[in-house]
């Protein structure tokens, strides 16, 4: 119906109702309300099946990745308590398109008179709907078409509020939806307090449409707009759904009008009328944490059976009953050499193809050719989205030179419980643009989420972050590859290692992650070529990681920085540099550098920057000391405050502390508690004040990790801080001891470095 803004007196062109869903004028055959979505295959599909195919969408899921329905309504006036719709207008947005073949379309007959003001708007006039179905008709045909899709609309709450009653009034229970205003997403552009009309929308956007004030045009039209609006919106900073909504919520003038008006906002709902369905849990409610917790390694069988590739298909089947094997390697072991997976149901199938004849064959003609393969510090929720995606039972798992180490099969996981949330790994690698990036990342806060809440350890659950967070930034560097074969440049030109630095790298990063990486290539450049190609890529790489959500670093600890990639002889000139120079390590960041974890590249340079890396720094006094100094001068937490930054009062200088005794005993490890137990084992600090750390880093991420996921629920952007007044007593009491053991850091790292 038209709002206040948007009375523009047009009539229809011709009073002749047109034909449409759920709606058939006298003489004609009425097909019914509901019109079903067609696949690129023109293959009819269902409501439940197209659900199903809908994205996965919760408050993280990025805007350009949305599917969302655009709705529009045509009433009986504009008081939305006596309104009445006469007509509903809707098409359904995906991925930032708006797909113009799935809409809904009906009538409404509103079992009242339509006043000739309201029929002047929209030209629906008392004859028109006389044979049209009501509302009650129309509902479960509406709610099956939207599921569980975001709605947007121009002055959508208007809209809302309508069907909001006309559900009350038929006692169905009401589906509390995500929802978007076009109008305020427009004024969070610019923070304009003023009310701009769909009419203003169109032309300041150059979008066209048909007739104004038919619900479905209209709906087209804001579908047009939204979708135009979703990149700009990006430059500000607003990518998500969470953060469209908080920063619609935040246009006060304009909802304070609206609710003046009792136009539907999240009040509007009384708790006995609405769905308990927890959308935005969706599948996580069954997510087993077994998943979660465990490697590939720790399940494996291990080593992998190597058979030569002419032994026949009987003596396959002995040996592998002996061994109590559902899967053998095709291929020498010894020389490496690999050309196939045989598995049981291969030998069951040549038996079944060709009798016993095929006893005598070699597996070399039945062997699948065709190896999918995960390395063995891959988690275990990652292999079963491999198999799933791949429709197969078994996985070769390697090591860190490619090398198969051992097999794993389905059996693993008859007792684990499948989620959708398993795909979260899958949809990682497979991302084909920064726009599926961002979208898998999205998942990873309700991953998170519901780890903790099944009592998984905050550090534990930090370091399944952490490993989808490499191989999100190694994606990136797949993509930024691709770029640069767009673009007209050839492969990269020599062997290179990108390495994830900072938290990341450690394995301890949460939500709030920002870019912090470095690049390291093989072999000098005097003529600049490599370099040169090297820098275009570091360019295109950092704006893939920040257009999937990964922020540009605000020290500028990235690869597209010349500062954090080059050679190895240049990566080896700025370690001796910072050596000779502590004080300039700070300045220049170089505590990074010691946190790095191959994302993507040659693992064998990255082994050799590591085995440099410890020969330039190995048990260096001053260096060490340098580069401890949050442990050794913790800041002190004001009595006064009540937003507690956890990194910079508590986990900043607990890592630290860590990363300097390592270097300064020459332990290689790279995050805290590996660092912890090695000095512990080196006689540096005692069991129990590991202990004793350890368990504070845990309380201390697993508060900051349940902040993060408040914020992100709310629209915030997640940082390190946290609300005390969210802790409850014990929880207080708890942060000040942890914060205490914490001010105890500079005599340990005194006497570790000592």
């Amino acid at each position: 119906m038209a709002t206040p803004e948007k009375q523009v007196i047009k009539r229809l062109p011709t009073v002749q109702p047109p034909i449409q869903r759920g709606y058939a004028p006298p003489g004609r055959t009425r097909s019914g309300l509901r019109r079903h979505a067609q696949t690129s295959d023109n293959e009819m599909i269902s409501p439940r099946q197209r659900s199903l195919r809908m994205s996965w969408i919760n408050r993280n899921t990025p805007l350009a990745e949305l599917t969302a329905i655009v709705l529009d309504t045509e009433t009986t006036g504009l008081d939305v308590t006596d309104a009445r719709i006469v007509q509903i207008g809707a098409v359904r947005v995906a991925r930032g398109r708006v797909l113009l073949d799935q809409t809904f379309l009906t009538l409404v007959n509103p079992g009242e008179p339509i006043p000739p003001a309201s029929t002047t708007i929209h030209g629906i006039d008392d004859a028109t709907v006389r044979s049209a179905p009501s509302f009650d008709a129309v509902k479960p045909l509406l709610d099956a078409f939207l599921g569980d899709a975001v709605i947007v609309g121009q002055s959508v709450g208007f809209d809302l509020a309508i069907l909001l009653r006309e559900t009350r009034r038929i006692g169905d229970r009401w589906h509390p939806p995500h929802f978007l205003d076009t109008k305020l997403l427009y004024a969070a552009l610019d923070d304009d307090p003023q009310e701009r009309s769909l009419d203003d929308l169109l032309a300041a956007l150059g979008v066209t449409i048909g007739h104004r004030h038919s619900a479905l045009d209209d709906a087209r039209a804001t579908a047009e707009i939204f979708v135009r609006l979703i990149p700009r919106l990006a430059t500000k900073g607003i990518r998500t759904l969470g953060e469209a909504e908080a920063h619609s919520s935040a246009q006060t003038r304009i909802l304070e009008r609206q609710v003046r008006e009792g136009w539907y906002d999240a009040t509007s709902v009384r708790p006995e009328e609405a769905w308990a369905d927890g959308r935005d849990r969706d599948s996580l409610a069954l997510l087993d944490p077994y998943l979660y917790r465990h490697r590939l390694r720790h399940v494996m069988q291990s080593p992998a059976l190597f058979l030569p590739p002419h032994m026949t298909v009987l003596d396959t089947a002995r040996r592998m009953e002996a061994e109590q094997r559902s899967v053998t390697v095709v291929g020498d072991a010894k020389a490496g050499q690999v050309w196939g997976l045989i598995t049981e149901h291969d030998l069951l199938r040549a038996l079944v193809r060709e009798g016993p004849s095929a006893l005598d064959r070699r597996i070399e003609n039945i062997m699948s050719e065709t190896i999918i393969s995960l390395p063995a510090d891959a988690y275990l929720y990652r292999a079963l989205a491999r198999m799933q995606r791949n429709s197969i039972r078994h996985l070769a798992v390697t090591d860190r030179s490619g090398r198969i180490v051992g097999t794993l099969s389905t059996k693993t996981f008859l007792r684990q419980r499948a989620s959708q949330a398993i795909l979260l790994g899958d949809e990682m690698s497979e991302a084909g643009n920064p726009a599926e990036l961002a979208k898998a990342r999205a998942r990873m806060p309700m991953v998170a989420g519901e780890l903790l809440a099944n009592g998984v350890d905050a550090t534990e659950i930090a370091r399944v972050l952490s490993y989808e967070l490499r191989e999100l930034v190694g994606r990136a560097a797949v993509l930024a590859e691709r770029a640069m074969k767009s673009a007209g440049a050839d492969r990269p030109p020599v062997p290179y290692a990108f390495l994830l630095l900072g938290s990341g790298g450690r394995g301890e990063s949460l939500l709030a992650s920002e870019q912090d990486n470095a690049l390291i290539y093989q072999s000098e450049d005097p003529d600049g070529v490599i370099a040169d190609w090297f820098t275009r890529f570091g360019e295109h790489l950092a704006q893939i990681l920040h257009d999937s959500g990964v922020g540009f670093c605000a020290d500028g600890v990235m690869a597209s920085n010349t500062a954090w990639r080059g050679s190895l002889n240049a990566w080896r000139d700025r370690l001796r540099h910072w050596r000779q120079q502590p004080e300039q390590a700070i300045v220049e960041h170089a505590v990074q550098v010691f946190d790095g974890h191959l994302a993507y590249g040659n693992a064998e340079l990255a082994a050799e920057f590591r085995a440099i890396l410890s020969e330039e720094t190995r048990g260096d006094h001053a260096l060490a000391t340098a580069l401890a100094r949050p442990a050794l001068t913790p800041e002190i937490l004001p009595d006064t405050e009540t937003q507690v930054d956890l990194k910079r009062y508590g986990l900043l200088p607990l890592t630290a502390a860590a990363r300097a005794l390592a270097i300064r005993h020459g332990i290689t490890a790279t995050s805290t508690s590996e660092r912890l137990a090695a000095v512990c084992s080196a006689g540096v600090i005692d069991p129990a004040l590991r202990d004793q750390l350890d368990e504070v880093r845990s309380r201390l991420q697993g508060w900051l990790l349940h902040q993060q996921i408040v914020d992100l629920e709310a629209g915030r952007t997640p940082n390190k801080q946290i609300d005390i007044a969210s802790l409850s007593p014990i929880e207080r009491q708890s942060l000040r001891a942890s914060l205490a053991q914490i001010r105890e850091l500079p005599a340990i790292v005194q006497a570790g470095l000592a």
